[in-house]
């Protein structure tokens, strides 16, 4: 006779199998995503013309983040200031120890140097007038940092290495 019940162990330790199997996945991926690296999508004005306003995909080394290798000139996620709820694509334009002087606003006012203080990154939009960045709200805790962009993936006839560098902006680093 055809036995068409498994057998209840067999089934059982199948069952077992697969959800430790997807379980160690689901872990090995989410370590990867936040401590190795992850693609996401940078949007909004404020990057031109490095990246699109409609957004371009990524990738993101968060390992630089937490060895201390950013640099000014490299191109940073974080978490949003304003919004914590968010994350922010923005340039490195000082380091803790640097002063950064700040072109005035359009047709009016002198020129603000600010030094940037223990343990914190002064962050800019490469789109100089369309960027809400440190100019506003001020230095930025280096702990918001989320990882360095490396490369950038989509659209694919723009793949290829995120430069870093200074981008001419009327901020000057001293």
């Amino acid at each position: 006779m055809l036995n068409l019940i498994p057998n209840s162990s067999s089934f059982s330790d199948s069952i077992a199998s697969r959800a430790a199997f997807f379980t160690k996945a689901a872990a090995t991926i989410y370590l990867i995503r936040e401590h190795v690296a992850e693609l996401t999508v940078c949007v909004g004005p404020s990057m031109m013309p490095t990246f699109n306003p409609r957004g371009d995909i990524v990738l993101v080394d968060h390992i630089s983040v937490t060895a201390g290798l950013i640099n000014v000139g490299d191109v940073v996620i974080a978490r949003s200031i304003q919004n914590p709820q968010h994350v922010v694509c923005k340039r490195v334009l000082g380091m803790e120890g640097d002063y950064v002087e700040l072109a005035p606003p359009l047709k009016a006012g002198s020129c603000r140097r600010v030094k940037v203080p223990q343990g914190h990154v002064w962050l800019q939009g490469d789109n100089y007038y369309n960027s809400t960045d440190s100019r506003h709200y001020g230095p930025v805790p280096y702990a918001v940092l989320r990882g360095r962009v490396v490369v950038k993936v989509w659209p694919p006839w723009e793949f290829g290495w995120v430069k870093n560098k200074r981008p001419h902006v009327p901020t000057h680093i001293y």
